[in-house]
């Protein structure tokens, strides 16, 4: 499988990311014309680290954006293709969202500050433009390094990460490292490109047959090579893989139709996953386990749910299961005039399962008054075909 991974060992800034891919052998004309069609000029050239050859990238640009909806406008009305378009969309709202919580505003009235220059926006046209056209399958990076010590920006001086960083890291779930010296490595800027382009962050270098290898200079003398390295080649096919907790206690006096609530409340709350499995307790009493697994964000208050419909006294929680997940998406169907949602299961290029949602199965069998499982059967047919994989 075609996979691009960054290594950002010293950092990376929107200009950095833009300068690897070009290396990389991006297509540097749509990467102009997509810079260019945001207002601003490309300039790329050649620099030098302790003899390692690097491309340095230079955006030219005198204006500003301040509002959410101007940098929209900007980037629906510049050159990029539709998916490039939907990446860089992603990148903006990413930087929105960091900007609007630590000024502690509305999404849609954050203001920029030093990531509203236009040459910001340059750089995540440029990215989005770049990575189309190496056409890789999967994105991986290595956990990125954001330095520390203490930075100056627009609000005086503050610590490192800068707080629209460090916002964009913790939503984000992005592992980072401090080090490795005392200078901001990692910017808002490229923290969100980041953030909204890579599939999976490592803590280590994965198996890979490298085909090209890509740096893009950083613009400051930090004492080291300030470089981010980019790598083009073969990685085997994999699963995705996220990391959850497990929640259980057992219960021997709660009704049927209350362990059937509690499921919906639960699901509704945001488990991941939820069953309950008889179970013969001491003094030969018949009871229940419940066992909830959850993102580790929301154990504590599904905890509280699970304690207060019960009555249970404690829960026992399993901290950081690993979990491997096939890919997953979700497309749509034509059933009899209606549109059904499907979720197709992969792994790598294997489809694995397509299931119909099945309570929009059940109304649209309720208003033809037909059995559900045909209207099942048929939503599974054509979803089989439209994931690509014939039926016998």
């Amino acid at each position: 499988m075609r996979a691009l991974l960054f290594d950002p060992y010293c950092g990376a800034s929107g200009d950095m990311i833009l300068g690897a891919l070009i290396d990389l052998g991006a297509d540097i004309g749509s990467v102009r014309s997509a810079v260019e069609s945001v207002g601003c000029r490309l300039e790329v050239s050649e620099r030098r680290f302790d003899h390692i050859r690097a491309l340095r990238v230079k955006i030219l640009s005198d204006t500003s954006f301040r509002s959410l909806d101007e940098a929209r406008d900007i980037l629906r009305a510049s050159a990029l293709s539709p998916r490039a378009l939907e990446r860089a969309l992603g990148v903006l709202d990413i930087m929105a969202s960091a900007e609007s919580k630590v000024h502690g505003v509305e999404r849609e009235n954050a203001r920029f500050h030093e990531m509203g220059s236009l040459d910001a926006l340059a750089d995540i046209a440029g990215s989005s433009a770049a990575i189309e056209s190496l056409n890789v399958k999967r994105i991986l990076s290595i956990a990125p390094s954001v330095g520390g010590g203490i930075t100056d920006t627009s609000h005086g001086m503050l610590p490192v990460p800068a707080p629209a960083t460090l916002e964009i890291l913790r939503s984000q779930r992005i592992p980072w490292r401090g080090g490795p010296v005392s200078n901001e490595l990692l910017t808002p800027t490229g923290a969100a490109i980041l953030a909204a382009s890579v599939d999976e962050f490592l803590e280590h270098h994965p198996e890979i047959v490298a085909d090209r290898v890509g740096y893009g200079a950083g613009s400051r003398d930090i004492g080291m090579p300030n470089l981010l390295r980019a790598i083009l080649g073969e990685v085997p096919h994999r699963m995705k893989h996220d990391r959850v907790v497990q929640i259980e206690t057992n219960v021997d006096d709660v009704t049927g139709e209350i362990l059937g609530s509690l499921i919906e409340m639960l699901m509704k709350e945001g488990a991941l996953d939820v069953t309950v499995v008889p179970a013969l307790m001491k003094k030969g009493r018949s009871g229940s386990v419940i066992s909830i697994i959850s993102r580790e964000d929301d154990a504590n208050r599904l905890s509280a749910v699970l304690m207060r419909e019960t009555g249970s006294l404690g829960v026992r929680v399993f901290p950081a299961l690993h979990r491997l997940i096939a890919e997953r998406r979700i497309e749509s169907v034509e059933v009899m005039g209606r549109s059904v949602p499907v979720k197709i299961g992969s792994i790598g290029e294997e489809i694995i399962s397509v299931k119909p949602e099945h309570d929009v199965c059940r109304r649209i069998a309720e208003e033809l008054d037909i059995p559900v499982k045909d209207i099942i059967g048929i939503a599974s047919e054509k979803g089989w075909r439209l994931a690509g994989r014939k039926i016998d």
